[in-house]
């Protein structure tokens, strides 16, 4: 009967090494409110924030370069993705763009670097060396500085019902550091039969350390760069207690954290570009929890958890008959 005790639990302890099905989106899904004419096609469609960030794109008819690209440090996303859908919208001065997450964006204190949210637009960094296009060696482009599409400057806003809102006005501004990459390249694969690109994306939930600067970057190749992304697909990454109206957020009755709901893209000075928005993910989190079966809480079912439950294995300390 024992043996058959711990057959079971072994089954329900490996059989368990994922996470508990994901119920939330980590993406905005919902648009709110607009208001503003945005930009000329295919840049104004306010539902084009929602979603993922796009991953590959399509060059403009006509334009130099593959057909299809990458989005990568030095190729920002535009036009339209490979379905043929519109992938960020233009928000010039005086026009905004409200959304809606399907879940609450807790300031978890596990997030990396205590980053809650990350926007992403369309930068990208400049610089010379070889023609870019997804064949090109990301080894021997030079980086030099950062460009826009526009000045770079989104005001955000944050929300827990929508009519109530709390804005980082002193920044940071969206559609600026960091621009996005999509995914991982590998020096040792590229070659005249390998580009060096892997099919594995960059986490679009992971924030970029906030002590990075374009100078950084400066005088590196593009290769250098993505290994100082250290996984991450890039983006402005967002801190709820930054907020000068922080102690005003509702905790969360559940979590037990503050929170919010809804992010605000306003165009504020300068305007930019908006691609999407992410909550920021870290195991144990209230969208992320920790898989079952994971004893130690390191996010992953192991050996080393079926060690720690063999410790305890058939041990009775009260009326166990």
């Amino acid at each position: 009967m024992k043996t058959l005790n711990l057959l079971l639990i072994l089954i329900i302890l490996f059989s368990a090494n994922s996470f508990a099905e994901q119920e939330y989106s980590d993406f905005a899904i919902e648009l709110i409110s607009c208001n503003g004419d945005f930009g000329s096609a295919p840049y104004n469609d306010p539902c084009s924030v929602l979603g993922k960030p796009a991953t590959n794109c399509k060059n403009m008819p006509g334009a130099w370069g593959l057909n299809n690209f990458r989005v990568k440090l030095v190729e920002a996303a535009y036009n339209i993705d490979l379905e043929n859908k519109k992938v960020i919208t233009t928000i010039n001065p005086g026009e905004y763009i409200v959304v809606k997450f399907d879940h609450k964006v807790v300031d978890y204190p596990g997030n990396l670097y205590g980053k809650d949210f990350i926007v992403f637009g369309n930068s990208f960094f400049t610089g010379s060396g070889v023609y870019i296009d997804d064949n090109a060696n990301m080894g021997q482009f030079t980086i030099s500085d950062l460009k826009s599409s526009s000045a770079g400057e989104i005001k955000v806003s944050v929300s827990q019902d929508g009519q109530t809102w709390y804005a980082f006005d002193s920044g940071p501004f969206s559609d600026y550091l960091f621009p996005t990459q999509a995914y991982r390249w590998d020096q040792e694969l590229y070659s005249a039969t390998e580009n060096g690109w892997s099919d594995e994306e960059m986490d679009f939930t992971r924030p970029l350390d906030p002590n990075l600067t374009v100078s950084d970057f400066a005088s590196h190749s593009v290769a250098y760069g993505i290994n100082l992304y250290d996984g991450s697909a890039g983006g402005t990454s967002y801190d709820l207690e930054n907020l000068a109206g922080y102690d005003s957020l509702a905790i969360d009755s559940d979590s037990g954290y503050r929170w919010i709901q809804y992010v605000k893209f306003d165009g504020h000075d300068y305007g930019g570009q908006i691609d999407a928005v992410s909550d920021v993910a870290a195991c144990g989190d209230p969208t992320h929890p920790y898989p079952v079966g994971d004893i130690n809480n390191d996010c992953s079912v192991n050996l080393i958890d079926f060690a720690l439950m063999s410790q305890n294995w058939l041990k009775c300390t009260y009326d166990c008959n």
